[in-house]
This record gives structure tokens, sequence and C-alpha cells, in this order.
């Protein structure tokens, strides 16, 4: 009864003021880790905080991974990196119920504080808790649910804590990779929309916006010489996913026996309306993308969006291009941007060889079809009178 009251006076914002919670000596905070799902926004695995005394009858998780569907411009907020989260409460029966149902793997590591350590963080739960304070504005990288957590719990402990976990010397781009070969298609997709500064090397504590990457970092984190936290332990094991996908559905794949496809019909048949829709879908498709890339880039509070080399191959000019396209007969001015373009893809192709930027090798394959229809489009007879 006392944690359904608990619940309530959380959940409901009864009182303005912080509410006063007084853990026992049998309290335990514990830090939930749960895999990745299969959805988008849970590809990456989740982080939450578990307070639990059984003396006060309290189990409850606090949960910094919430947001609200129901939000105004929900999908204009999210894309520009402005969408709010907020500190949620469950019942842990629930939340653990929640993660069974989506047969994700839950773990569990306890932490080895002392009564009043146990009961400062659970004060700073419940101050973030307040109205005024569990918005956040949400960055995936630096300040995420998994960030959150870890500050919540060892950012005020009077002490250094001592991260023993070696040092992975990964950039974010091999951390994220991690979790998006699961989803080639994702993969691609976020690969080409995000940008270059995903190279730079992750910091030890840095690699902890993942979840996973966290509870291994517990599992040696040291205060004053001893162990911050217990092994994790296996709360729910859920079932081995199955994470094979079809070799022929895989964006290179699919990206190369295209471009091969289109190039050898269009060899082949060299009739004007192949070579016309062809020609309008891909500038359509890339300069979509550009615009994407332009908007993320410029227009968004995302960190890692700008710059990025695919604006190369993905030109949101490619769009203005379009309905002079439809001519029969190619104004001066198109076949001087399609020089340009075409001199810029030729020179994309032995940089991306050597410098490895961040463009997705099955976009390659989008750059040798761009190359060929640019070719295909600057051999048309200019128009004299336009």
């Amino acid at each position: 009864m006392k944690q359904l009251l608990l619940l309530l006076a959380l959940t409901g914002c009864l009182l303005q003021e912080a509410i006063a919670v007084t853990l026992s000596s049998k309290a335990e905070i514990s830090l939930l880790t749960c895999s990745p799902g299969t959805e988008l926004y849970s590809l990456f695995g989740h982080t939450a905080i578990r307070i639990n005394d059984p003396q006060e009858n309290i189990d409850i998780v606090f949960n910094y991974g919430t947001f609200d569907f129901n939000t105004p411009h929900f999908y204009l907020k999210y894309v520009r990196g402005l969408l709010p989260y907020q500190l949620t409460v469950a019942a842990y029966p629930d939340f653990l119920a929640a993660y069974q149902h989506e047969q994700r793997t839950v773990y569990s590591q306890t932490f080895r504080l002392d009564s009043l350590q146990k009961q400062e963080v659970m004060n700073r739960l419940i101050e973030n808790y307040r109205p005024e304070n569990r918005l956040y504005l949400y960055n995936f990288l630096f300040d995420n649910c998994t960030t959150r957590s870890r500050d919540i719990l060892v950012k005020d402990l009077p002490g250094k804590v001592e991260w023993l976990t070696p040092d992975s010397g990964k950039n974010f781009w091999n951390l994220l990779d991690e979790y998006l070969s699961r989803s080639p298609w994702v993969k691609w997709g976020i690969h080409t929309i995000l940008g270059q500064r995903g190279n730079r090397k992750a910091s030890l504590t840095e690699c902890m916006f993942l979840p996973d990457y966290l509870m291994y970092g517990l599992n040696t984190a040291r205060y004053n010489g001893q162990r911050l936290a217990s092994d994790a332990e296996t709360l729910y094991r859920a079932p081995e996913p199955d994470l094979q996908h079809p070799w022929y559905f895989n964006p290179l794949f699919v990206f190369a026996a295209g471009t091969l496809l289109l190039i050898g019909c269009l060899q082949k048949f060299k009739n004007t309306p192949l070579l016309t829709t062809t020609t309008l879908c891909l500038f359509l498709f890339t300069g979509a993308i550009g615009c994407l890339i332009v908007f993320l880039g410029a227009f968004t509070q995302h960190p890692i969006t700008a710059p990025n080399w695919n604006i190369l191959w993905a030109n949101p000019l490619n769009l203005l291009a379009l309905p002079f396209l439809l001519r029969k007969n190619i104004p001066p001015f198109l076949r001087t941007y399609l020089k340009i373009y075409l001199a810029i893809l030729v020179t994309a192709l032995p940089v991306w060889a050597i410098a490895q930027p961040a463009v997705p090798m099955a976009s390659v394959s989008l750059i040798v079809l761009m190359i060929y229809l640019c070719l295909r489009l600057r051999a048309k007879r200019t128009k004299t009178n336009i």
C-alpha cells in the first residue's frame, strides 16, 4: 500500500515541494540494463535505476528514456533534436513485465553505497522528478537515459570513481555499428544522414552513452579502492534473437546489382524514356537526401550531422535540375552544372578509397550510377535557343 501511495504521489505530482522519502538500511539501488529491441528507438538498449526497499515496501524504477508521442510537432522536434524526454516512475514488476513482453534481456547491478549515499541518490531522483525538472533536451550521444542514470548515481560521490575498463579505441561510428549491423538499411540511412564527426574517437566515459558499455564499465569500476557495483545479474533472459538477414537484401548488394542492371539496360536499349525515367528517379532521390543533409546540418541540434561528405553525391541542387531534365535538349547552364557535378563525383571515388570518410560503401554504387547518367546527359545536344 505504501508503494502505491508513493507512486501516486510521484506520478500525479500531488506536491509542488520535493516529496520526502526516507529509505531504510535494507534499501538497495541498482542499475538496470536492457538489451536492444527491434524498434528504431530501442536498437541500442536502455538503462534505468531501480530503488528497492523491502522494509518500506518500495520497489520502483526511475526511467529517463520516456517521450510523449502527443507532443506538439512531435516528428519535427524529433528530427531537429528538440524533442523533450522526461523522467518517469513505474513499479518494478510493471517495468520488468514490459521488457519480458518485448523479449529483451534485463540485467541488474547493485551499487555498493552506504545508507547516507543511497538516501542522497533517492533525494536527487525525487528532485529530478519534480514537474519543473523532469523534462530535458535529449541528446543521443551525450545526454541520454544512460548518461543521466550514470551521472545521478556517481557524479556527486565524495571521491573519484575509477573506470578500469580498457580503452576501446573506437570512434562513435564503430560503437554505433555494433548495433546497426542487425538493421543494414537503418545502418545505411544513419551513415548517410550523419556526418564526419562520428569518426572522432570516443573517450572511455563517452563510450558509456551506450547501456552495454556502462554495464561493462561498472563491472570494473572502483570507488575508494572497492568495487562500486556488483557483477551484472540476469533478471530476465530473453531468447536469442534471429539477426540473420538475406544477403540479397543488404543495401550493398541491392545498390550494386541495381547499378549494373540499369547501366546494362541503358547501354543495350539506349531508348530515351528509360534514360529519362532513370535520371528523374535518381536526381529526385539524391536531391531529397541532400535536402535532408542540409536540414540536419544547419537547422538541428544534433552534434554530429555536419560536415557530411555525402552531400557530394546527394546534392540538393539536383532537385532544381529536375524540370530541365524533361527537355529534349539540355540547356547550357545545366550542362555546366552537370560538368561540375561530374567532376565532384569522379573525384569522390579516389578520395573515398584513400581518406575513408563517413560515406557508406553501398553508396559508392550510387556514385558510379550518377557518373554514368551525367555522362549520358552531357552527350545530349545543347539547345541553341532557350
